[in-house]
This record gives C-alpha cells, sequence and structure tokens, in this order.
C-alpha cells in the first residue's frame, strides 16, 4: 500500500498515480511514480463533433426582419459534464485511502474538484494549477518533488 495519490486531470482524461517505494533501496533506485488507473470522459471528447449541431451562424437574419441569438447552452453543458467527471475522479481518489494527496489540475477543473471532493467527503489535497496530463510520469515526478510534494527518486543506495 502506497502513502501517496498523485492526480493529474483536466476535462477530458485523469491519470492516477502512485509512489512505490523499492524493495531493495540498496540496490535499486527510488521511488517512483506508478500509474495505476486512468480515466476518460468520453462525452467531453465527443463534444464538438456529435453534442452540437456543425456550425453556428451567430444569428438568424433575414431581409426583412431583425434576427435573433442562437444559444445552444453550450458552456452548460460543458460544465456539467466536467462536473460529473469530477466526481468519478472524486470517488477514485476516495477508493485509494492514502494519507498524502496531490491534484494537479487547470485552475477550472480545479474548482469542479473541489466541489466533488467536499461533497464525496474526499481527502485532503495538495493542489497544483497545471495541467500535466501530458506529462510522463519520471517528469511528473520531477517537477513535484522540486514543489516537495512527493519525495523525489534516489540513486541505489542513497
Amino acid at each position: 500500500m502506497t502513502d501517496y495519490c498523485i492526480v493529474v486531470a483536466n476535462g477530458a482524461r485523469a491519470r492516477i498515480y502512485a509512489l512505490e517505494h523499492p524493495a531493495q533501496p540498496e540496490f535499486e533506485s527510488g521511488p517512483d511514480l506508478v500509474e495505476v488507473q486512468t480515466l476518460a470522459s468520453p462525452e467531453h471528447a465527443a463534444r464538438d463533433r456529435a453534442v452540437y449541431t456543425d456550425q453556428i451562424t451567430g444569428r438568424n437574419r433575414r431581409p426583412t426582419t431583425g434576427g435573433h441569438d442562437y444559444d445552444e447552452h453550450r458552456d452548460a453543458h460543458d460544465d456539467e459534464v466536467e462536473k460529473r467527471f469530477a466526481r468519478d475522479i472524486a470517488e477514485a481518489m476516495r477508493v485509494q485511502g492514502t494519507r498524502h494527496n496531490v491534484l494537479c489540475a487547470d485552475s477550472r477543473m480545479l474548482g469542479f474538484m473541489r466541489e466533488a471532493l467536499a461533497a464525496a467527503g474526499g481527502p485532503d489535497v495538495a493542489e497544483v494549477a497545471h495541467d500535466y496530463t501530458s506529462l510522463s510520469a519520471r517528469d511528473l515526478q520531477a517537477r513535484l518533488a522540486e514543489a516537495r510534494l512527493v519525495p523525489a527518486r534516489r540513486a541505489p543506495g542513497g
């Protein structure tokens, strides 16, 4: 069992990492971040293709009458999709049951995650306001170690 749960998330994807210590630290480097779960929001990924009409003209203009604006409520729908995804991520974090939790996401997703964690009775988390979903596990660990949120990797015997 690990004491660390690190989550990197954006509106479409979340990656959950655990920090695993080497079995023989005198012979192996470590600790290492290991991805234990990936969550995806297919509804978020499909929003530009399938959820909305192909084109928004902005206004319905006729030569003889005035026009009106179209409003497909895209922002409200996007918010709801991301809130549901944040609840899924919060539940996955709660299940991990770790003492040290780090959440890396952009400021918008962090807001949704705060609400979801509070509602789910989720763990306390250290927040990092960056979208690190594209980083490798080793690069992510290096950045979080610089911020003193996780232990840095050490050479064997170190």
